[in-house]
C-alpha cells in the first residue's frame, strides 16, 4: 500500500502538548515503534498530537484502525525522530507560598503538562517549599533573561487525511479520516486528577483549563468539565484513477478517459415530496432546468453519446445531500451537475474535490468553491469577472472617450470598483487612450460636456446607489445631449424596478452579463418549437441554461467536439490559477435600446 501524497505537515509542529515517555519502545521488522495501549477517550487526533506523527502515517502502519480505536488495542507509532536529541536546560525551583502550577507554567513560559512530565509527583498536588524541576532559566529581575530560540513553523493540520488502501479495476479505495471540532461533558470521578483526565482524552491541561475558565488544575469529584475534542469519522471511498497517458489540453483541463457508457449525476432541489423548506419558486426553476437538460440529452445521443443520467432531489437540505452522496452510484460517476443553492454548492464541491470528480455548477457561485479545487467548473462568471470584462471592453473599444468611474456608496460594491480601475489601467491597447476619471455619485456631473461622449461606469449592486445616480444624472443632463451620455451598471440593475426604466433607455444603459437570450433569434425559435412539442409550454431562460450547460460540458468531456450550437451562453473556461477551478470568462455587453436588450459586444 502506498501513501497518498498528502503529507503536508512537519513532525515537530504536531507535538503540541506531550512527548511519549510512558509508551514502550519495540522493534518490528527492523523499525522502531512506540507501542501505545488505547484507553477510553483516546482518539486518532490525540495520538497524532502526542507522538508528533501524522494521522495518515499512523493508519498506514496500523490498517486495523480503519475500523476505529478499541480500548486495550496496541497501536504502533513509528519513531520518526530522536526525542533525546533535543537539548533543554532544566533547573531546580523552590515553590513559593500561594503559587499554583498554572502560575509557575506562565512564569517559565511552559505548560502544566511539561511540568508534570518533569515532576510526576505533581499529580498529587503542589506544596510550599517543594523543589521541582522547571525548563529554561528564570531570574527575579524585572526583565527575565530570554534565551534566543528558533521556533519551528506551526502549520494547520490538513482535514481530511487520506490513506490509500487498495487498487482494483482502476478504482482506488481510500480511507478518509475527517475531523470536526466537538466537546465532551465529563463528570470528574473519585480519584481522578486533571492530569489523568488530560491523558484520557489526550487534550492538554492548559486547553481544558482555558475552555473551562479555570485558574487552578485542582478538580473535585462531581465537577463537570467541558473537554475540547475532535470527533472523527472514517470512510472508505472509491476514487477513479486518471490514466497517466492522458495529457492536459491547452486550457489546463484533463480529458476524461473514453468509456462505453458515462455516468452523470444531476442534483436539483425539485422538492418532489414538498416537505420542510419547500419553495415553489426554486422547485419551478429546478424543473425548468431539468426540462432543458432533457432536450440537450436528445441532441447528444444523436451525436453518439451513451450516458446514464441519475437525477437526485436535494430538497435544498444538506443532510439529504450527505445521504445522497453515500449512494453507490457516486463511486463511478463521471460528472456531477448542480446543485443550485449556495451552501449546497460548496458542500458538493468539497465532495467532488476529495474524490476527483468533475462538478459543473450551472448557476452563480462564490469563489470559495473554486479555490484549490481543479475539479470545479463555474459556468456563470462572477461579478468580479463580469466587471473585468467590461473594463477590457471599454479600454479596447472606447478608450478615447471620457471614461468616468463612479465610486459606489455601498461597501459591498467597492471590490467591483477596485477591480474595474485595476483592469482598465492594465489593459494593453493599440495607440493612446484617455485617462480614467474617478469621481463620486455626488460629484460626477462636472464631467458632463456637450459634444463629448462620456461613459459613466457605476459598478454597484446596490439599488439606492443606482437610483441616486440615475436621478442625479437626469437633473444634470441638460449640459449635454442624451446621445452623448452612456451609463454602465451591473446585471442587478435589470431587477431594480425602482430605477426609472425611461432613464435607462434615455441614457443608453449598458451592463456586463454572463449570457444573452433573444427570443426572436432563429436558433431560439427552433429550440422553442421542440420544447413546446415536448412539454406543451414555452421555453424559459432557466430551461435554456439547462440545455446549454448539459450540451456544452457533456460534449466537451465525453465527445471532445466543439460543433454544438449554444443558445444563450458562450463558455470560455479558464483556470483562475494553478490548482484552482475553472470559471467561464466570457462576458456579454448588453445595451437597453427602445426598451429592448441587445448584445453589443463580447469580451473574455
Amino acid at each position: 500500500m502506498r501513501l497518498l501524497l498528502l503529507t503536508l505537515i512537519t513532525f515537530c509542529s504536531l507535538s503540541s502538548f506531550a512527548q511519549p515517555g510512558v509508551a514502550k519502545e519495540v522493534v518490528k521488522e527492523g523499525k522502531k515503534y512506540y507501542e501505545h495501549k488505547v484507553e477510553a477517550g483516546n482518539t486518532l487526533w490525540g495520538l497524532q498530537r502526542m507522538y508528533g506523527v501524522p494521522v495518515e502515517t499512523i493508519v498506514a502502519e496500523n490498517p486495523s484502525l480503519t475500523d476505529g480505536l478499541k480500548v486495550d488495542q496496541s497501536v504502533f507509532i513509528p519513531i520518526i525522530y530522536d526525542t533525546e536529541a533535543s537539548v533543554e536546560t532544566i533547573s531546580d525551583y523552590k515553590v513559593q507560598k500561594g503559587e499554583t502550577m498554572y502560575g509557575i507554567s506562565k512564569k517559565f513560559n511552559t505548560t502544566i503538562d511539561r511540568l508534570i512530565e518533569l515532576n510526576p509527583e505533581l499529580t498529587e498536588g503542589l506544596q510550599k517549599g517543594q523543589v521541582i524541576k522547571v525548563p529554561g532559566l528564570h531570574t527575579d529581575s524585572e526583565e527575565p533573561e530570554i534565551e534566543e530560540t528558533i521556533e519551528m513553523p506551526i502549520e494547520e493540520v490538513p482535514n481530511p487525511f487520506i490513506v490509500e488502501t487498495s487498487d482494483e479495476d482502476g478504482v482506488v479505495e481510500e480511507v478518509q479520516i475527517t475531523f470536526s471540532d466537538s466537546t465532551v461533558r465529563h463528570v470528574v470521578m473519585a480519584q481522578e486528577t486533571m492530569y489523568s483526565i488530560s491523558k484520557r482524552f489526550m487534550v492538554s491541561i492548559d486547553e481544558i483549563m482555558k475552555v473551562n475558565g479555570l485558574k487552578s488544575s485542582t478538580v473535585k469529584s462531581g465537577q463537570v468539565l467541558i473537554i475540547p475534542v475532535k470527533s472523527e469519522r472514517i470512510d472508505k471511498v472509491g476514487i477513479k484513477n486518471v490514466p497517466e497517458h492522458l495529457t492536459k489540453n491547452a486550457d489546463g483541463q484533463t480529458p476524461l478517459a473514453e468509456k462505453d457508457e458515462y455516468t452523470i449525476a444531476l442534483l436539483l432541489p425539485l422538492f418532489l415530496e414538498y416537505g420542510k423548506g419547500y419553495s415553489e419558486y426554486i422547485a419551478d426553476l429546478s424543473t425548468q432546468f431539468y426540462m432543458g437538460m432533457q432536450l440537450a440529452i436528445d441532441t447528444l445521443e444523436a451525436k453518439g453519446l451513451n450516458a446514464k443520467v441519475h437525477v437526485f432531489d436535494t430538497r435544498n437540505d444538506s443532510l439529504t445531500i450527505i445521504n445522497l452522496l453515500k449512494k453507490e452510484v457516486f463511486n463511478d460517476v463521471d460528472i456531477i451537475i448542480g446543485p443550485l443553492i449556495g451552501d449546497n454548492i460548496n458542500q458538493v464541491a468539497q465532495f467532488c474535490k476529495e474524490r476527483k470528480i468533475r462538478m459543473v455548477c450551472p448557476v452563480a457561485s462564490d469563489s470559495e468553491a473554486l479555490e484549490s479545487n481543479p475539479y470545479f467548473y463555474a459556468s456563470v462568471p462572477s461579478n468580479i469577472t463580469l466587471i473585468n470584462g467590461l473594463a477590457k471592453y471599454l479600454a479596447t473599444n472606447h478608450g478615447k472617450d471620457n471614461i468616468v468611474l463612479v465610486k459606489p456608496n455601498d461597501k459591498k460594491s467597492l471590490p467591483l470598483y477596485e477591480a474595474f480601475r485595476k483592469t482598465f489601467n492594465e489593459t494593453n491597447v493599440s495607440g493612446s487612450r484617455s485617462q480614467l476619471i474617478e469621481t463620486t455619485v455626488e460629484g460626477f456631473n462636472t464631467y458632463i460636456k456637450r459634444g463629448v461622449n462620456t461613459r459613466f461606469v457605476v459598478p454597484s449592486v446596490d439599488k439606492s446607489t443606482a437610483m441616486k445616480f440615475m436621478n442625479n444624472l437626469n437633473r444634470s443632463a441638460f449640459r449635454s445631449k442624451a446621445d452623448d451620455l452612456f451609463v454602465y451598471g451591473t446585471k442587478e440593475w435589470i431587477n431594480f424596478t425602482d430605477v426609472n426604466n425611461i432613464y435607462k433607455n434615455k441614457y443608453n444603459f449598458h451592463y456586463p452579463s454572463p449570457n444573452y437570450l433573444h427570443y426572436y433569434q432563429e436558433d431560439v425559435i427552433a429550440l422553442n418549437r421542440v420544447y413546446r412539442s415536448k412539454y406543451k409550454t414555452d421555453l424559459t431562460k432557466m430551461a435554456v441554461q439547462g440545455y446549454d450547460v448539459m450540451l456544452h460540458f457533456c460534449n466537451y468531456f465525453f465527445l471532445q467536439r466543439e460543433d454544438v450550437n449554444l443558445v444563450m451562453n458562450d463558455f470560455v473556461m479558464k483556470q483562475l490559477s494553478k490548482g484552482d477551478g475553472f470559471e467561464n470568462s466570457n462576458v456579454f455587453i448588453i445595451e437597453q435600446e427602445d426598451f429592448d436588450l441587445l448584445n453589443v459586444g463580447q469580451f473574455n
